[in-house]
């Protein structure tokens, strides 16, 4: 008796799978047709990196780490150029500072 229920069991999840599929295709296609991300579930590669290529696993946090980080604020004291242009100029020293308008320039000039 329960051969016969494993056996049903399977071959339901055997012919609905193909309409499974093709439903998702569909409704990828529909959600990119109307500009909505599509993300693709990575369920099922979870712990590979961890068990196989650790320092993948070390790269990916260190990179979801980083995309969370928020630029330091301006402070009070940081002078002049800090609002150039109806924006607000964040110097984090990996650029030398760029002047937008003549005044500025001269300014850095000295």
């Amino acid at each position: 008796m329960i051969g016969a229920a494993v056996m049903w069991f399977f071959l339901v999840i055997l012919s609905a799978a193909p309409l499974w599929f093709c439903w998702y295709a569909w409704d990828t296609a529909r959600r990119r047709r109307r500009g909505e991300a599509v993300s693709r579930p990575s369920g099922g590669s979870f712990g590979f990196d961890e068990v196989w290529r650790p320092s993948a696993a070390e790269a990916q946090a260190v990179w979801e780490a980083e995309q969370i980080t928020p630029a330091p604020a301006p402070i009070p004291g940081d002078g002049p150029g800090v609002i150039a242009d109806g924006r607000i100029v964040i110097e984090t020293g990996l650029r030398p500072p760029r002047a937008t308008t003549a005044d500025q320039r001269r300014n850095l000039e000295g």
